[in-house]
């Protein structure tokens, strides 16, 4: 006997779809903003604590859940303390494609893919689809003090409101190796600033400056901030000026300034670098000028043309390029003056002027001055007052790690999440795997570190 055929019931699927599907999505995108967020190691930084290929979820209520479509964000139950390790958003690079907030408009975070932006004023055959891969980066590293500790480093020992630090927390390392003048090794001692603090511009070096420029900026995130510099050669602006003898340290951190130094001076190294070598050759101050003012160099062209989206990437500048113009301004300097003080001793022994070859006196050497402003939105500022609670941030593995020796405190409002378990672990260190290569998914489970899962964070040691 022919069953009769059900009518279609429009309000049992909408319910059946809403409860299977609608709801379990609201759910995960709930979680997903408000509750933890994923995080993948993607450096030796934090070794031996946490390795590379360590998949983390760290615990966003724990400091407090972003506002969506703003900003702000809701208040946490606890602050960063030391010991704590921490998901932060690094402050070295801009938040904004070109670090201009009012020409784009963040779309949407695309997860492992990074993130979209809308441009409103695209250039001729340009997209207003811009895609930003690999920023604004996630850092993970270690809370090692809090506003108003005073941090230093000396010989690449950590010491802490004067107190040397012996011990490394979890299974952190440091070695007595290659000791030198570089914030990995050498910090002078620095009070992390505290709530209220009121921070001038003209009183600070040009490298702590730096750091009071990330600062502002992450303080001020839909705001414009600039560093801006000019050289003075006895008192006329010079901006142009080139430093014959730019002597610089072989450095991590100076790897883009080498770079411009070795293509500037067409050099060819006769024998490998290591380490604390010094090079020099000459460099042109505008190079430091329009690094200080844009705080970035892009690695795409950003006048690029065609294609439905337009990609943007970004290398940092770290605040001791400015130590090194800073010192070698002073090294001019201080030339200058021992040429004047020479001057004036062979004048006194001249008895008789007038037998003295007025086209062989000597030259005098220029002084130099290096004029900044720090602006917000294009206002200058003589002082800021600190918003918000700030925190200093190591990576375990002391020898190698980018932290906030090189960029300076991480605001409140940068961190994202407190590191929390680790639900996956693979390695792959040789690189024989790769998700876009299928013959090479047969070594997956030959490649997870099963005894890692599931440890959490804040009891290993």
């Amino acid at each position: 006997m022919e069953q009769p055929q059900k009518k279609f019931d429009v309000k049992k699927f909408l319910s059946t779809f809403t409860r299977e599907i609608i709801v379990p999505i609201a759910l995960a995108l709930v979680v997903i903003q408000y509750v933890i967020q994923a995080f993948q190691i993607p450096s030796g930084s934090m070794e031996d604590s946490l390795h590379t290929g360590d998949f983390l979820l760290g615990l966003k209520f724990t400091y407090g859940s972003p506002i969506p479509f703003t900003n702000q964000k809701f208040p946490g139950y606890a602050e960063p303390k030391p010991g704590d390790v921490v998901i932060f958003r690094y402050p070295g690079e801009p938040e904004y494609p070109d670090n201009n907030p009012a020409r784009y408009t963040h779309l949407f975070n695309a997860l492992m893919f990074g993130n979209v932006y809308w441009d409103h004023e695209p250039e001729e055959g340009q997209p207003h689809l811009v895609h930003y891969p690999d920023g604004p980066k996630d850092y993970i590293k270690r809370c090692i003090a809090v506003s108003g500790d005073t941090v230093a480093v000396h010989e690449g020992k950590l010491y802490v409101n004067g107190v040397r630090q012996d011990t490394i927390p979890g299974r952190g390392k440091w070695t007595a190796s290659v000791r030198t003048p570089s914030p990995r090794d050498e910090l002078e001692p620095f009070v992390i600033p505290s709530v209220g603090d009121t921070l001038f511009v003209d009183s600070l070096s040009l490298s702590r400056l730096w750091w009071l420029r990330s600062i502002v900026a992450q303080e001020n995130p839909d705001s414009h901030v600039e560093l801006s510099l000019n050289l003075l050669r006895d008192g006329r602006e010079d901006n142009g000026y080139d430093f014959a003898d730019f002597r610089m340290p072989v450095e991590n951190d100076r790897g883009m300034a080498l770079n411009a130094l070795f293509t500037r001076n067409r050099m060819v190294l006769q024998a490998p670098l290591t380490q604390g070598d010094t090079i020099s050759g000459a460099m042109n101050f505008g190079y430091f000028k329009q690094l200080a003012a844009i705080g970035f160099l892009p690695m795409f062209d950003p006048h690029e043309k065609g294609g439905w989206n337009r990609k943007v990437s970004y290398v940092s500048f770290e605040a001791s390029l400015l130590q090194d113009l800073e010192g070698n301004v002073a090294r001019l300097n201080a030339a200058a003056a021992e040429k004047a003080v020479a001057d004036s001793a062979a004048d006194s022994t001249v008895v008789d002027s007038s037998s003295v070859d007025s086209s062989a006196a000597a030259e005098t050497l220029p002084t130099f001055e290096i004029r900044r402003a720090l602006l917000l939105d294009g206002k200058p500022m003589d002082y800021y007052v600190i918003k918000t609670p700030q925190f200093f941030m190591m990576g375990d593995n002391r020898d190698n790690s980018a932290d906030s020796r090189y960029w300076g405190t991480v605001t409140l409002r940068n961190i994202r999440a407190k590191a929390f378990v680790i639900y996956f672990s693979f390695e792959n260190d040789d690189q024989e795997f790769s998700l876009g290569n299928p013959f090479t998914w047969w070594r997956i489970p030959f490649r997870i570190r099963w005894s890692r899962i599931g440890k959490i964070i804040s009891l290993i040691d």
